[in-house]
Order: structure tokens, then C-alpha cells, then sequence
């Protein structure tokens, strides 16, 4: 039977919303999805130099919606769980990667995030390159996305890390290349039987010593660096490998003779990264089908020149400055080969870190760096000194401690650590599991069966670290704020949000924004962009 519906529900039936209108003046999906992660990117990174920056940090800002107070919501802070947050839209307790490595029980050693056994090395013979997603127990959002296009969307990950390449191309993804020193790109038969042509040729004239020729000096004069860090050399900053003495300018031809790995403390390790990443886009003509494709980059060398020299170096300040220029040819390159406005970006970082405590020490604050022997001996003297019916300590790391005693000595241990002068609070298990202490519930957001029996935060500013550089881990500020960018087509240009937000909210927004499903165990909230 025909069934007549009143003149007015046909017409409102027929009559686009506003709202409908608006979302269809635009393109439906973007031609590509750019993911970038910077590698221990504090928030203030993007404010601390933005009178300085032209090229791509500036266009983000100017083009796009910042979140200014974005926080993750676990701990300890590392690149793996990090990255593996940005993915799967969730904690690590539930994604599985709950630290860069950690002590399992079950099997009585430590493991490594992204370790599978099981795999081949491709393009390299290095066992440290049997990697793959196996221990990320969330599909991603780019996995997702394959799904959705039945595989028909591509997906590649780069990173100098491998842990960095892996959580973005997710179990499903095209490629996922990290940086073998020697040879250059390489992955493992999780992704390929073989390097594509591609990588090999690029690989051929793009090795990583290729990359270290003539002299690393300031972008600008000596005196911008000075109005926004001080002195060149300070204190506390490690040195570059072979280099006798922390101040510019550095002969990178002659510290890099024998050395290509001094490519991942330059400016010349984010420029390879550029460099692969466009290569891949013409090679696999990536943003030029029928369906969105992904490219994500994980920049690594903030991080392993942050851990070296901390967040006040002078060369830590030029590599922004230069990233800054190289993520403008980035998007330069893909407006000539896409063009502007056809494709999504996003920013944001895997944690971020602290100033150096002995640095801060001599300006007068009461902190001070703790080697993470000495540490793990000053508990083990504590936890000696009580009566435990197993005693014995399995394993110290990642802020907690495993027990060979039942729960009821649990409590005797972290008692006897409290004694520490560096410890701020310690929890039993079973307070992490239950505890209302915000503290506590950033360590439940990473507990699960592996984890230990005893955890501790250390008293802000307090670095378990060697003595020079920096580290980061903590659930501080310091290590929990970052920066989260969305710049794209019916995004609001300039436009800053300061309401607390969280980088798991990064997998559900993409999930929106290309119409496909959340990640399997998302529990963040797609962001509110502004159009």
C-alpha cells in the first residue's frame, strides 16, 4: 500500500539542512590523510620560536586549529605507547603497548614494543630488525581505513624509529620503513618479501652518509639564539659523538666519517624523512585514486638530540627552526602535486620532556638527576630492610617495581621507597587498580597483567637520567603536554582552543573526517574542529 506523507515531512525531507549544506560545499574526503608526529615535541615549541618560524610550524597555526592544551593521560610517557595512542584513539592498557619495552613475567624477560620474533628483516640482515605490529592488541585508524576501502587505500609509515614507522602503518598498512644507519630504509616481511624498487633506488642516492657533508651551523645569528636559550654551551649538554665541544658549527663531514649514525642528531635526519616520504608519494602516486591515502612520519631526531642536549640547547633550537622550513617544502610539494587544500594534516608529539634537573639545580631549584642504577640500588637498599616473607626484586623499570612476594608485602615496599628523597608517591598495585588519585589513574591507564607489583613517580623535576641531556616518562607536565594540529579543508584557519584535550582524540577525529570506523579500542573523542 502507497503510504502519503504530510506535505510538510516531505519537504523537510527534501530540503538539505544547513549543516548538510555545509558539509557538502566541500570535498567529501581528502585526497590524502598527512600524519606527523615529532618525536618529544614539548607543547611550547610551537609558541617558544613562532616569532621565528615561516614555513611549515607558521602555516599549521595560520591555517589551522591548534589545541593548546592537549595532554596524554598515561604513564610512563615513550615514543612507542605514545605513537600507539596517536593510532588507536586509546591508553595503553587497552593497545597493549604500555612502555617502549617492559619486564613479562610470564616469560621471565624484558621485550621490546614492536619485537617479533617471528618476522624477517627486509632490506637489512640485522636481527634488531625483526619487527612488526603483533603486540598492538587495537586495530588503527589507517588500519581502518584499509578495511573500509577493502584495501584499496594506501598506507605508509616512515620514521628513523622503527617503533615510530610500525604503530602508524598499524597491522594492515602498505609500508612501514625505518632507518638501518648503514643501508638506509628498511622493514620486514610483516610488510614485504622484498624493498620495492622504490626504496632501493632510494636508498642507492640517499644514503644516510650522504647526508653528512659540510658544516651544521645556525640558520640565523648567533644572537637570536642567545635572546631565546643563552650561551651555545651550557652546562649539562652531552656532545655530539667525536665532536670536542658542544658549540657551533659542526664539520659534519668529518664527525660523520665511519659514523652515519650522527645523521639522527642533525637537521639531516629530518631531511631524509622529507625526502622518502615525497619519494613515496610519487612512486606509490599516493592522493592521486579513488580512495584517501595515508602518509604518516614520525620525526625522530628531537628526540635523540633532546635526550643528548635538553630542551635549552642551541642546537635543539635550530633543528625546530629547520623543521620548520622542511615541513613547508613538505607541504609545498604536496600542493604542486595534490593541490592546496586537497589534503588533511595533523601535528602533535609521542610525549614531550623535562629540563635537565642538575641544570635547573644550579638556578636554584631543589632537584637533582639520578642515574637509573642508583636509583634501582638505593630501593633495593630500602626494600632490604624489611621483613618480606619472599624477598627479592625481579625486575626495576618503567617506574615500577615486579616482586617475587604475594600482595601482602606490597604495601611494606612501597612504604620503604616512600623513604626516598627523589620519590613523590608510590602506589601498590591494587591502589593503581582502584585509587581516585589522578596520579594513579595515568598508571592504571598503562597497567595490565604484565605490570608490576609497586609503582612511584618521582618528585617533579627529579630525572632519572644520566647527567647530561635530558629524559622524559614521568606523568608531569613537562611530559604529558604536547601539540595537537589540524589543518585542512573546512577547518577554520587560525583558530586555538584551550579546553584540555587529549592526543587519543586524535584517531577518532581522522575516523570522522574520512567516514570510516573508530578503531577497535577508542576510547578518545573526535575533536571539535571548527569550519
Amino acid at each position: 500500500m502507497r503510504i502519503l506523507l504530510p506535505l510538510a515531512l516531505v519537504v523537510l525531507a527534501t530540503v538539505p539542512s544547513a549543516a548538510q549544506k555545509k558539509v557538502s560545499a566541500g570535498p567529501s574526503k581528502p585526497k590524502l590523510a598527512v600524519s606527523i608526529v615529532v618525536d618529544q615535541m614539548r607543547a611550547d615549541y610551537l609558541t617558544r620560536f613562532a616569532p621565528l618560524y615561516s614555513g611549515g610550524f607558521k602555516r599549521l597555526v595560520t591555517e589551522g586549529q591548534v589545541f593548546r592544551n592537549a595532554h596524554y593521560t598515561h604513564t610512563p610517557t615513550y615514543t612507542g605507547p605514545g605513537h600507539a595512542v596517536v593510532y588507536t584513539g586509546t591508553d595503553p592498557s587497552n593497545h597493549g603497548i604500555i612502555a617502549n619495552d617492559w619486564y613479562d613475567p610470564a616469560i621471565g624477560r624484558t621485550v621490546y614494543c614492536v619485537e617479533d620474533l617471528e618476522v624477517q628483516p627486509v632490506g637489512s640482515t640485522r636481527e634488531s630488525d625483526k619487527r612488526s605490529p603483533k603486540n598492538i592488541r587495537s586495530t588503527t585508524w589507517t588500519d581502518e581505513l584499509e578495511w573500509a576501502s577493502v584495501g584499496a587505500a594506501r598506507v605508509y609509515g616512515f620514521s628513523l624509529k622503527d617503533r615510530g614507522a610500525i604503530t602508524a602503518a598499524g597491522h594492515y598498512g602498505d609500508g612501514a620503513y625505518w632507518m638501518d644507519d648503514q643501508v638506509g630504509f628498511v622493514t620486514s616481511s610483516h610488510y614485504a618479501s622484498a624493498l620495492p624498487a622504490w626504496v632501493q633506488a632510494f636508498n642507492a642516492a640517499h644514503s644516510p652518509a650522504s647526508y653528512l657533508k659540510g658544516s651544521w651551523d645556525r640558520l640565523m645569528a648567533p644572537s637570536v639564539y642567545e635572546s631565546f636559550t643563552g650561551p651555545d654551551e651550557r652546562p649539562f649538554e652531552g656532545k655530539l659523538r667525536g665532536a670536542s665541544g658542544g658549540s657551533f658549527p659542526y664539520d659534519l663531514a668529518a664527525l660523520g666519517a665511519g659514523n652515519p649514525g650522527l645523521i639522527r642528531y642533525t637537521p639531516q635526519g629530518n631531511q631524509i624523512l622529507i625526502d622518502v616520504a615525497l619519494a613515496a608519494v610519487d612512486a606509490e602516486n599516493l592522493g592521486r585514486g579513488t580512495h584517501t591515502d595515508v602518509l604518516a612520519i614520525s620525526f625522530s631526531t628531537p628526540d635523540h638530540l633532546g635526550h643528548l642536549m635538553g630542551p635549552r640547547a642551541q642546537e635543539l633550537m635550530d633543528v625546530y627552526l629547520r623543521l620548520d622550513l622542511q615541513l613547508g617544502q613538505l607541504f609545498d610539494a604536496l600542493d604542486a602535486r595534490l593541490g592546496r587544500g586537497n589534503y588533511y594534516v595533523s601535528l602533535t608529539a609521542d610525549h614531550g620532556s623535562c629540563d635537565n634537573s642538575n641544570q635547573a639545580a644550579l638556578e636554584g631549584f631543589a632537584v637533582r638527576s639520578w642515574s637509573g642504577n642508583e636509583i634501582e640500588a638505593q630501593f633495593g637498599a630500602l626494600i632490604s630492610g624489611v621483613e618480606l616473607d619472599e624477598p627479592g626484586i625481579l625486575h626495576i623499570g618503567n617506574d615500577q617495581i615486579h616482586l617475587k612476594s604475594t600482595d601482602d608485602d606490597w604495601e611494606l615496599v612501597r612504604d620503604a621507597i616512600m623513604k626516598h628523597p627523589a620519590v613523590q608517591m608510590a602506589w601498590t598495585a591494587d591502589e593503581i587498580r582502584s585509587s581516585c588519585d589522578p596520579k594513579a589513574a595515568q598508571r592504571r591507564n598503562a597497567f595490565d597483567a604484565r605490570s608490576g607489583q609497586v609503582f612511584y613517580e618521582l618528585k617533579s623535576g627529579h630525572m632519572d637520567y644520566g647527567s647530561e641531556g635530558c629524559t622524559h616518562g614521568s606523568g608531569h607536565a613537562y611530559d604529558t603536554h604536547v601539540p595537537v594540529v589540524f589543518m585542512g579543508p573546512g577547518i577554520a584557519p587560525n583558530a586555538q582552543r584551550w579546553e584540555r584535550v587529549h592526543p587519543r582524540d586524535i584517531a577518532p577525529t581522522w575516523s570522522m573526517l574520512l567516514g570510516i570506523a573508530l578503531p577497535s579500542s577508542t576510547t578518545g573523542d573526535p575533536l571539535p574542529l571548527a569550519n
